[in-house]
């Protein structure tokens, strides 16, 4: 009898637990809501601060390219160098003011931290971003949209006392839901912090990162609409036969994928190695960028504009040719000086070209008998995205998002997985934000 009662009173109490952890569940969902709404608005505001400092730097505001195309050379090569240097001037002198020893890292808090991001720290790097974006830098403005979100998740879980799982957790649904509102992809926002930043997608965690990402596409919507970020064209996908060229699109961004990460981080080094302060490094940055621009305006800003024409317009091969190596050139000054950004759309862009570019040497050898070029870059988006960041889910999912195309799944499938599998052969795991995190704690992935 008294052993009927010991049982009774265990499973009781096994249920009262598992009462409290749904409820503790339905919080955290409840909280991941609220992070979504917060982390959007902040975007938003970042996005009117960008057309902000474009108007500030050259009376006008939109397609960066479009205003520097409008643009005397004199002006493309001197607003780059000043955007450069007053961004360098916030982080050199702004960082030194607020001193504060919390990361500002939103990945670094996730894996390797406590949660907490810094509040002053982070709000410095967004201002300093501003100018950087603004001026025609080469990067992309998702770098501090997904990190103000992310600071908003940070201080949420902060302002309630979460224990330190539960606040690395609603970090984790302030990035996604940065990410989420920047490319209007709540999948793949989601799919991103937990493939890249997670390395997991049990419930427990993807369960709020999906809330998070969905309330913040929501709230976006409210503000900005439906309009795609991307104007992506109806996918043609002509023959099964053309299976075998998407391979090869992958195989060959498989290769180019681990060259570019390996520029970025010579790039890093070789601005360090000129002992400058950050001030003028940034400033640096910015002058190369508008050297390049005097000549090749398309390389402004982070490349939308670019990737939306080549998608609807027949660009001369020649031309993007050029313009996607002094694009990769001025990614590489821009990232490696220090600039606070974003890698995400200059890879998209590096993708889009690449493809359009094999798309369209297929057309010349094989006249009628491919898909057209925008095809190739679509393709090739996503390719090269699976590449560096080493999550071809992920990067599935989010061209999928952004054509709502079921024709591009065999050939965007096919290719994700042939350039991750060839990028991780050369470099093992890492990928183009497990470097940078690496270099930050001085932590060593296996390779």
């Amino acid at each position: 009898m008294q052993g009927k009662s010991i049982i009774h009173l265990i499973t009781r109490f096994k249920l009262f637990l598992r009462g409290h952890e749904q409820e503790e569940a339905r919080r955290m969902l409840l909280w991941a809501g609220v992070v979504g709404v917060l982390g959007a608005l902040a975007t938003v505001l970042f996005r009117e601060g960008i057309q902000l400092i474009e108007w500030l730097f050259t009376s006008h505001s939109g397609s960066l390219v479009h205003i520097a195309e409008g643009l005397s050379w004199w002006q493309r090569l001197l607003i780059p160098l000043a955007g450069g240097l007053l961004a360098g001037a916030i982080l050199q002198f702004g960082l030194k003011w607020v001193r504060s020893a919390r990361t500002t890292d939103y990945m670094e808090a996730i894996v390797a931290g406590d949660g907490v991001i810094g509040v002053r720290a982070s709000l410095v790097k967004s201002l300093s971003s501003l100018f950087s974006v603004g001026s025609g830098g080469s990067i992309g403005r998702e770098g501090a949209m997904v990190q103000l979100a992310a600071m908003v998740g940070s201080a949420a879980g902060y302002w309630v006392h979460l224990p330190q799982h539960k606040q690395r957790l609603l970090v984790a649904c302030g990035a996604a839901a940065g990410l989420a509102a920047a490319y209007n992809a709540p999948i793949a926002g989601a799919l991103f912090v937990a493939e890249i930043v997670m390395g997991t997608i049990a419930m427990e965690s993807f369960g709020p990162l999906i809330v998070a990402s969905v309330v913040s596409n929501t709230t976006i919507h409210h503000f900005l609409g439906y309009a795609p970020v991307y104007q992506i064209p109806a996918f043609q996908f002509l023959s099964n036969w053309e299976l075998f060229s998407y391979a090869a699109l992958g195989y060959l961004l498989g290769h180019l994928a681990p060259s570019f990460i390996t520029l970025l981080d010579r790039s890093e080094n070789l601005f360090a190695r000129t002992m400058l302060p950050l001030t003028l490094k940034l400033g640096l940055g910015g002058l190369v960028v508008g050297a390049i621009s005097t000549f090749y305006p398309q390389v402004w800003g982070n490349g939308y504009s670019v990737v939306n024409s080549l998608l609807h317009q027949n660009i001369a091969w020649q031309l993007l040719a050029l313009v996607l190596i002094f694009k990769i050139i001025a990614t590489a000054a821009t990232i490696g000086s220090g600039a606070v950004g974003g890698v995400f759309t200059p890879t998209l862009f590096i993708g889009a070209a690449f493809g359009s570019l094999f798309g369209t040497a297929l057309g010349a050898i094989f006249p009628g008998m491919t898909s057209p070029s925008s095809a190739y870059a679509i393709v090739g988006m996503g390719a090269f995205l699976a590449a560096a960041t080493q999550a071809p889910l992920m990067a599935i999912l989010m061209i999928f998002e952004m054509t709502l195309d079921y024709k591009i799944t065999l050939p965007l499938m096919l290719a994700c997985v042939i350039a991750y599998t060839v990028a991780r052969d050369h470099r093992g795991s890492e990928s183009i934000y497990a470097g940078a995190l690496r270099r930050k704690r001085g932590l060593h992935t296996e390779k």
